[in-house]
């Protein structure tokens, strides 16, 4: 493998790891809540549409059903979510606070990654990062089945 690939896929998964810890550590300190990560990406998309369903939920976030089901039955015993029969879940207060926490994180982060980058490398930033989006959504896709690209060596 080409040096800068090693050296770009060994800062990739460092800095995945560390959002995922530093992102839980980081609403812990700010909220003094005890939630996963996966419970905090669940409350924001509730807080993106509260009037999602459970089914629409699991496909936005790229989850089951029954693991959607069981996220929200965490959230509600909880008391980040109330479940309302006939209608969408909706966020208690303190479950939104935690979801407005979790924002702010998240532009907190995106602001330290573009402080003091030129425009042209901003560009070249987003366009990097939406072939990374890409590339996760390819791989998660249900059609997508081999481990390896055709063109690409073992």
């Amino acid at each position: 493998m080409d040096p800068r690939l090693e050296s770009l896929n060994t800062l990739l998964v460092e800095t995945f790891n560390a959002i995922l810890k530093v992102e839980e550590q980081s609403l812990r300190r700010a909220t003094r809540e005890t939630v996963t990560v996966t419970e905090l990406h669940l409350l924001d998309a509730v807080a993106q549409d509260e009037q999602a369903t459970i089914s629409s939920l699991a496909a936005a976030t790229r989850v089951t059903v029954s693991t959607m089901t069981t996220g929200v039955k965490r959230l509600e015993a909880k008391q980040y979510l109330e479940r309302v029969r006939e209608t969408a879940d909706r966020l208690t207060e303190r479950g939104r606070a935690l979801a407005y926490a979790h924002k702010r994180f998240h532009r907190r982060m995106a602001r330290a990654v573009v402080d003091g980058l030129p425009e042209q490398e901003l560009d070249a930033l987003t366009r990097a990062m939406e072939n990374l989006r890409d590339f996760f959504r390819e791989e998660g896709s249900p059609l997508h089945t081999d481990m390896q690209a055709p063109d690409e060596p073992a």
